[in-house]
C-alpha cells in the first residue's frame, strides 16, 4: 500500500532526477571538447530560434516521456524516454573546415557507441537496465533540416528508452519463510503471511482423510 510521502522525502529520493544527472556527468567525461548540459525536458521552438539550448558544439540531455513498467516480479519500475539534443556549427579542425552536419553526426555517432556499451550505459547507477536487443533501438536523426547555408547551426537528436527498476514497493507480498525438511513444509512467521500470499498462489483443498 502506498504510504504518505512528503515533498521533501520525494525530492530526497528521486531516481529519475539522479539518473538524469548521472547521464550528464558521464557524457561530460566521455565527450571532452563538447559542452554538455542538463535540459529540463523537451526543447522549445523559442530555444531553437534564440540558440539558448547549449553553446556549439554541445548537447543538452533531456527527456520526453516516462511510463510505468511493471516487471514479472511485481516491482514498480519506469521506462524513461531520454533525448540528447545536439547543437553543431562548422568548425576548424586540424587546419581544415569541418561542416556542421559532419560535426553533429560525429557527436551523435559517439553517443550511440556509448549507449551500446553494456557497462557505461548504466551511468554508474544500480537499478538502471542496460540497453539490450529487446529495447527499442536508439536513434540518431536531424531535429529539422535547413538547406540554406546562411543557417549556421544544425540540431540533431539521439533518443533512447531505458528502464529504471525497483523504485517502488512491489505488488507481491515478500514474507520470508523457513524450510522444514523433516516434515516437507515451509514455515511462515505469521498466519497473516499466508493470508497475504493466498490471492497469488493457485491451489486446492486436499482432504486429509
Amino acid at each position: 500500500m502506498i504510504q504518505p510521502t512528503s515533498l521533501a522525502q520525494l525530492l530526497a529520493s528521486n531516481p529519475l532526477a539522479d539518473t538524469h544527472d548521472a547521464i550528464v556527468e558521464t557524457l561530460k567525461v566521455l565527450l571532452p571538447g563538447v559542452n554538455v548540459v542538463r535540459h529540463p525536458g523537451k526543447v522549445d521552438i523559442a530555444e531553437l530560434v534564440q540558440k539558448t539550448i547549449v553553446n556549439a558544439p554541445g548537447i543538452g540531455v533531456g527527456w520526453s516521456r516516462v511510463r510505468p513498467a511493471m516487471l514479472a516480479d511485481g516491482s514498480y519500475s519506469v521506462a524513461v524516454e531520454w533525448t540528447v539534443y545536439i547543437v553543431a556549427e562548422a568548425k576548424p579542425i586540424a587546419n581544415r573546415r569541418v561542416e556542421k552536419e559532419a560535426v553533429a553526426m560525429a557527436i551523435g555517432g559517439q553517443v550511440l557507441k556509448i549507449l551500446a556499451d553494456f557497462r557505461t550505459s548504466t551511468w554508474g547507477r544500480t537499478g538502471v537496465v542496460p540497453i539490450t536487443s529487446e529495447s527499442p533501438a536508439p536513434e540518431l536523426k536531424p531535429l529539422f533540416t535547413v538547406r540554406n547555408e546562411s543557417q549556421g547551426t544544425v540540431y540533431y537528436t539521439v533518443s533512447w528508452t531505458q528502464l529504471i527498476v525497483d523504485i517502488g514497493a512491489g505488488i507481491f507480498p515478500q514474507p520470508a519463510g523457513t524450510v522444514d525438511l523433516e516434515n516437507g513444509a515451509i514455515n511462515w512467521p505469521a498466519q497473516q503471511d499466508i493470508a497475504d500470499m493466498a490471492p497469488w498462489i493457485p491451489g486446492m483443498e486436499v482432504d486429509d482423510a
